[in-house]
């Protein structure tokens, strides 16, 4: 006997195959709870599928077009992409989780919740820290003033910058490292993990100190190697460029005429009356030290549509000509960082299609996606799960299948 249940999984694919012209990768399998769709068929018995009337195997059924959602609707059943975050966040054990969504250059859908953790309920307005989705900010406005002429993209810079600021430089190869290798993370610097992360009190000057005072761990332009220090330092060349505080550079020549208010710098343990309340250890001095490299700020709203302003095919505004939103994406290595995305100018490019940047600092995940059907996806968390932030790639993509096809998510990425 064939259930209505089963019916309505069967029209929820036949819609989801009419809806969109390539399937999602990366998605954990849908169960069998399910939101079914409508039909109307004159092959099914008008008898209640809980009897024992028998219902033939072979069942043609005709899905009125009211029914349907249309090709031009991406996500149809919004609750639905709503609860596979959820999912994949509060239900595993974070504390508030916010995300937004951009089509066409138009905020399409947002929401936000908190679980019974939180320490202060957020909205869609809430601001969160978006760690090292910053580089995108800051790779933006280096580019900007590339474009304007006042700085080069191959022209020799943490020399200058050292010479400045009077910080030693103990490998004279430094003197060679560029714009463009500090924008790709093949300047050879190290990434002082310890420095950022470890329990103890360092300032910026502190951190570069120590950081330009060391021997690089690979020649200049030579080898992928990710590191906060590198974009630190394109915090100072914005400086040195415009004479300008690095955050007043960035509100000037990105932020303000994009319309993206609720981005702030802020320090470790300063949280304004409309941010998350993120869980701080003592001792720590991550955000004065990562500065222009993840220590902004912002509402899920603001985040998707900065990603948003640097996809060309966009009809929103845009702060890069078309050539230089073409160069973020192209990879800075002949061979790929590593298996699942290579790196460009500021964005990770991942190899199923999406391209964008990650966040992770203490109990922050966060990512902002451009994906290959032309969503561009913001997911701040506040909390530890998922446990890896790259699986809220698998979150996003789990989300947007259960809001096309009406089948919802039970089972989260990652444990």
């Amino acid at each position: 006997m064939i259930s209505r249940r089963a019916v309505g999984v069967t029209l929820a694919v036949i819609g989801f195959l009419a809806a969109c012209s390539s399937s999602e990768e990366g998605v954990a399998p849908a169960s069998t709870s399910t939101v079914s769709l409508p039909v109307s068929s004159t092959a099914v018995s008008t008898t209640d599928v809980s009897s024992t009337t028998a219902i033939s195997t072979t069942v043609p059924v005709t899905v009125t077009p009211t029914t349907v959602p249309t090709a031009q609707e991406p996500l149809p059943y919004p609750e639905l992409f709503n609860a596979a975050i959820r999912l994949h966040t509060l239900d595993a054990g974070s504390r508030d989780v916010s995300v937004a969504v951009v089509y066409d250059g138009q905020v399409i859908h947002s929401y936000a919740a908190s679980s019974q953790k939180s320490l202060r309920a957020v909205d869609e307005q809430t601001s969160f820290r978006i760690a090292s989705i910053s580089k995108i900010l800051t790779a933006v406005t280096v580019l900007k003033l590339v474009e304007q002429g006042q700085l080069e993209l191959d022209e020799p810079i943490v020399g200058l910058i050292a010479d400045e600021l009077g910080l030693p430089l103990a490998d004279e190869r430094a003197r060679t490292i560029t714009i463009r290798q500090l924008l790709s993370h093949t300047s050879g610097i190290s990434n002082f993990l310890k420095i950022f992360f470890d329990a103890g009190s360092y300032d910026q000057m502190g951190m570069l100190t120590e950081a330009l005072g060391e021997t690089l761990a690979s020649e200049p332009g030579s080898t992928f190697k990710y590191g906060n220090v590198n974009y630190v330092l394109l915090g100072k060349a914005i400086e040195r460029a415009t004479g300008l505080s690095y955050q007043d550079a960035v509100r000037q020549l990105v932020l303000a005429p994009l319309g993206l208010q609720s981005f702030r710098l802020v320090g470790t343990y300063e949280f304004g009356p409309s941010d998350a309340l993120h869980a701080v250890s003592g001792s720590r001095t991550y955000m004065e030290q990562l500065g222009a490299a993840g220590a902004w700020v912002a509402n899920s709203i603001d985040v998707a549509k900065m990603v948003d302003s640097i996809n060309a095919d966009s009809p929103t505004l845009h702060r890069l000509s078309a050539d230089l939103m073409k160069l973020m994406k192209v990879p800075a290595t002949p061979k790929p960082v590593t298996p699942i995305w290579d790196y460009g100018l500021g964005l990770r490019l991942f190899v199923s299609g999406e391209w964008g940047h990650s966040g992770s600092i203490e109990n922050v995940h966060s990512m902002a996606v451009h994906r290959p059907d032309g969503l561009v996806v913001a997911v701040l968390v506040n909390g530890s799960k998922p446990k890896e932030t790259d699986d809220l790639i698998g979150a996003i993509n789990d989300a947007v299948l259960a809001a096309r096809t009406g089948v919802a998510a039970t089972t989260t990425v990652a444990p």
